[in-house]
């Protein structure tokens, strides 16, 4: 992945994260614990684990690695992941919360080279490039937000349109 391709990906993914952001605030409060399963996650530890690792992935990029914490931080079932989710009581948390992420992922890529898009980056699950990792980050975005979408929809809440990148 070169610096321009990156450029304008990372300026698509700006906009689907507004997107998402809409949707976090069509809930309420007391649907933060609800999930369709016992075994599935909750929407609060499901849109936790999109933003930690959004953040995580975009770090492991600026510094050439994923270690081991910062992997066990974007798993809300971890030790490190649940400390973090504790701290998420309301909707508003929860937007707040991702809004950091986000600004730190955007931190730690802003102005990244197509050098270290290039340099392998090291994890427990293995090596690939930067922009490899970058990738991983966007599809991870996508995967859990199609999921998210769904919780909405069982608690009959009406998701934005994933095309509505204005305030429409």
């Amino acid at each position: 992945m070169n610096e321009q391709a990156f450029s304008a990906q990372w300026g698509y993914f700006d906009m689907v994260h507004g997107v998402t952001m809409r949707a976090i605030g069509v809930l309420a409060d007391e649907d933060l614990d609800f999930r369709p399963k016992q075994t599935m996650r909750t929407v609060k530890a499901l849109v936790y684990h999109v933003y930690a690792a959004e953040k995580a992935l975009a770090e492991a990029i600026q510094m050439g690695e994923l270690g081991e914490e910062a992997g066990r931080e974007l798993e809300p079932e971890s030790d490190a992941g649940a400390a973090g989710l504790a701290e998420i009581r309301s909707v508003e948390d929860l937007k707040s919360f991702a809004e950091r992420c986000h600004s730190a992922a955007k931190k730690a890529l802003e102005g990244i080279s197509e050098a270290e898009l290039s340099r392998m980056v090291k994890s427990e699950y293995g090596e690939f490039t930067g922009g490899q990792y970058f990738t991983f980050m966007y599809d991870e975005h996508w995967h859990h937000r199609g999921q998210f979408y769904t919780y909405l929809r069982l608690l009959d809440k009406e998701p934005p349109s994933i095309y509505s990148y204005g305030n429409v």
